[in-house]
């Protein structure tokens, strides 16, 4: 986990030869900037095989928001030719690129602009960074660099580390934060372990006293107050299942001690064959819908899949079909799916509907009006107990040709976002059971995703 004195001189080298470039192009440019190093190279609380370069431009106040992207982007994409990059979402748009480094490895660089405003005058997200830099170095001593080392290398390994839209887990700011106010790794898993909804973490003693404010003032599952901004959650990237899956990784570390957690778990690819004995075994419907590619920045794609998936399961939820689990994945190039599991992809025919006690007179002869004689009663009204009761026919009963008549035209009408919309409009593939089979053959990470998905376990139940 922690890197040599070797690594970490060759690192930091590549790291201020990389920042100094990008100085000489906003000079160039004619931009005012303060170019520096953030991030955990410049805290050195970075996993040696896992280092990520953090430069910031940190740019006038006067600059507005379209201009840190109109100016400040092509510069730094300038700044890592010949290199690809990629532009990516925090609050405003940032380039990450891989950039070559040693014999064969990469180095993800991210190029970030922010405004170089004081302490508290923030006017983006990102203006915090270079002050989280300088706080993380004054306030953690030169063992607690490796507690944090010991920290993210868990987190990694049971995959609640990094603070995108995609992961929704603890951000290296955070971890660093953890182990200034723990003191070091165990202590934070012990603490965790125990965990509650009504606690949070409060380094600086902002609150003191005040717990009921924190409560009215954050609503995320985890609250962890930003040392440099008591009005901040550092954690509020940290979804409710990602928490829970490090209270879980917590308990089981401690019961049951092992190297494991603390490596990436490797998944193997499912084979096709493999696949259709866990259909038969499993007997439920396994759905996916299928979609190519959306032009967002990565962030914004899985932001958007995620609020589709819900859309999608709410709409299914909704005509009575019992969804068991779903998840999104994507190659963030070219395609996009949405897998769903059904306890049943057909429904019966017809529905039993209850309608009012009979001791409501007026209400019963409602009901009875209504249906009695209806094209869509298939039985009844009859009196089960003390309530009417009547059998209708289903409109829709086949998941599968559900989505593919819905969502044909975009889905939107029932909460489908824009791109993945867009991205329908043009072409939509909706397979189920044993026709997915061939997109398992065809792709070895969506093959990796289905094992994934048909056979997810935290890390240390075995």
């Amino acid at each position: 986990m922690t890197p040599n004195p070797r690594l970490r001189a060759a690192i930091e080298a590549k790291a201020e030869e990389i920042r100094a470039v990008v100085e000489s192009e906003c000079e160039k440019a004619g931009l005012t900037a303060e170019v520096r190093l953030d991030g955990s190279v410049a805290k050195d609380t970075w996993l040696r095989d896992f280092a990520d370069v953090d430069i910031f431009m940190r740019v006038s106040p006067e600059l507005t928001k379209e201009q840190l992207r109109e100016v400040c982007l092509p510069i730094a994409k300038w700044a890592l030719r010949p290199v690809e990059t990629v532009e990516r979402f925090a609050e405003h748009p940032y380039v990450e690129a891989m950039v070559p480094f040693g014999k064969g490895d990469e180095l993800r660089v991210n190029v970030v602009p922010c405004y170089n405003v004081e302490r508290g005058k923030w006017l983006s997200a990102t203006d915090r960074s270079p002050y989280h830099t300088e706080y993380i170095r004054q306030r953690l001593t030169a063992p607690q660099h490796d507690e944090v080392r010991l920290l993210k290398a868990f987190m990694r390994g049971i995959g609640t580390y990094g603070a995108d839209i995609k992961t929704g887990g603890f951000s290296g700011m955070l971890c660093e934060t953890l182990i200034a106010s723990q003191g070091n790794f165990e202590t934070i898993v012990r603490e965790f372990s125990r965990w509650h909804e009504s606690r949070f973490i409060d380094t600086e003693n902002y609150f003191v006293g005040r717990s009921d404010e924190v409560h009215r003032l954050f609503r995320e599952p985890l609250i962890v107050i930003d040392p440099v901004d008591n009005g901040r959650n550092l954690a509020a990237a940290v979804r409710a299942d990602q928490l829970w899956n490090f209270v879980a990784a917590s308990r089981q570390l401690l019961t049951r001690p092992s190297t494991s957690f603390f490596q990436e778990p490797k998944i193997e690819p499912l084979t096709p064959s493999a696949y259709r004995c866990l259909l038969k075994h499993r007997g439920s419907t396994i759905i996916a819908v299928i979609m190519g590619r959306m032009d967002v920045v990565v962030d914004v794609l899985w932001s958007q899949l995620y609020r589709t998936e819900r859309a999608i399961v709410t709409l299914l939820e909704n005509l009575e079909f019992s969804v068991v689990q779903s998840v999104s994945w994507s190659d963030e190039k070219s395609l996009n799916v949405i897998l769903l599991e059904l306890e049943e992809g057909i429904l019966p025919n017809s529905r039993r509907h209850l309608g009012p006690p009979v001791s409501r007179a007026e209400e019963s002869a409602s009901f009875v009006a209504k249906h009695l004689g209806e094209k869509d009663t298939v039985s009844g009204p009859w009196i089960e107990n003390d309530r009417w009761v009547i059998e209708k026919k289903r409109e829709r009963t086949s998941a599968e040709q559900l989505l593919k008549d819905e969502l044909r035209s975009g889905g939107k009408r029932f909460g489908v976002a824009s791109e993945p919309a867009r991205a329908m409009r043009r072409r939509v593939n909706v397979r189920s059971g044993a026709s997915i089979a061939p997109l398992i053959k065809r792709s070895t990470d969506f093959a990796k995703a289905m094992n994934a998905f048909l056979s997810p376990r935290p890390p240390g139940l075995g």
